[in-house]
């Protein structure tokens, strides 16, 4: 191979224009852009410059007989995320597949079948995973000073937005459980460290066009007893934190713009000692008059990480944005992507991990009961 991926991207919608192509730009010294593809003539041009030199195609079939696209990226609608994957790599493709990777428990089957036949060419695009935020809240957690994890909450309030794309459409395959969704649910499965095995859900068809879900309400346990919240939500117009994390020490709270963390807990050096309860007369006080708790407060600024930060198919300067402008994406999944191909290093997403999404997401939505809207 090449020392630069020569890519194809399956896709020139708002995902393949607006993200893949800038992300793949910020990493111009590894990867080029050799063709694209869209079943629309609009879409194949006014190319982004980064790929304006590509080979413009209108079906997979011609874009996977190209001999000079070594990898394919999947940005099309999500009910052929998984079709366009297998096909890709039986043509001899690498592959890097958006979320949702599967809408069904039998896509992800039948795209399990397929990464067994080709291993090591098919990559899980759960981006999120490498946000600053995240990644800075994860090390708050790791060193120990919130005590035992028992609550993650995880926040996803894009706004009042009254959508009206395909995205909102149920036989689209759209709603926010497609949407959001895979990324809040691998980011909680990351934080819960074990394997779920209690889900409750709800969603709700609020302020969107079309039929689907744009409302979520979803609980996960995991085997160690953390539970995870997560709320996805078009239909606010306040936010709130993007994390927050309770442990029997202390709490740590993302704020909206993904800038900072807030973390107070008890202080290290004091030892609490063990309670019993009174059963009898007891001081008239609220809470525990005989203990004195020092308390640690700080403010953690997020840094930004290795990869770059871009806004709208813009490269930001740091890690901060503000929310209004519209949603943040990190390029970091490149970087692992040619390091995995190109240096043998292990991809950090597993398969298994993707699995477990579509397991999740799909026992979600039969839990929640929710029926779609009806479409006027």
């Amino acid at each position: 191979m090449n020392r630069k991926i020569r890519v194809g991207i399956v896709g020139m919608g708002r995902a393949g224009r607006f993200m893949h192509v800038p992300e793949l730009e910020q990493n111009s010294e590894l990867f080029e852009i050799t063709a694209v593809c869209d079943r629309d003539p609009e879409r194949r041009k006014d190319l982004p410059a980064f790929a304006a030199s590509a080979r413009t195609y209108a079906s997979l079939e011609e874009i996977l007989a190209d001999p000079d696209v070594d990898l394919v990226t999947i940005a099309v609608r999500n009910a052929d995320h998984t079709p366009y994957a297998v096909r890709a790599l039986e043509a001899g493709k690498r592959v890097v597949i958006e979320k949702p990777i599967a809408v069904s428990m039998e896509q992800i089957r039948e795209l399990q079948r397929a990464e067994e036949r080709f291993p090591g060419r098919l990559f899980l695009r759960f981006n999120r995973r490498f946000e600053p935020a995240f990644l800075c809240l994860r090390e708050v957690i790791d060193s120990g000073v919130l005590g035992k994890i028992s609550l993650c909450k995880l926040y996803r309030q894009v706004g009042y937005v009254r959508r009206l794309d395909w995205q909102t459409l149920v036989k689209n395959k759209g709603g926010m459980l497609n949407n959001w969704g895979p990324h809040l649910i691998d980011q909680a499965c990351q934080l819960l460290g074990e394997k779920v095995v209690d889900i409750w859900c709800d969603m709700k068809h609020l302020v969107a066009a079309g039929d689907a879900e744009d409302q979520i309400k979803l609980l996960l346990r995991a085997a160690n007893g953390r539970v995870a919240d997560i709320e996805i939500t078009t239909t606010v117009t306040m936010q709130n934190s993007l994390y927050e994390i309770w442990g029997d020490r202390g709490t740590a709270v993302v704020d909206p713009t993904g800038s900072k963390i807030r973390v107070r807990y008890v202080d290290p050096a004091q030892k609490l000692a063990k309670l019993e309860a009174v059963d009898g007369q007891f001081p008239l006080a609220y809470g525990n008059p005989y203990e004195q708790l020092s308390f640690l407060e700080k403010e953690i600024p997020v840094r930004q990480t290795a990869g770059h930060t871009l806004q709208r198919g813009h490269l930001q300067q740091s890690s901060v944005v503000d929310p209004a402008k519209g949603y943040a994406h990190q390029d970091t999944i490149w970087r692992c992507l040619y390091a995995a191909i190109v240096l043998g290093e292990p991809y950090p997403i597993r398969f298994e991990d993707g699995m477990e999404v579509v397991r999740i997401t799909e026992e979600a939505r039969r839990i929640s009961g929710f029926v779609p809207a009806p479409l006027e």
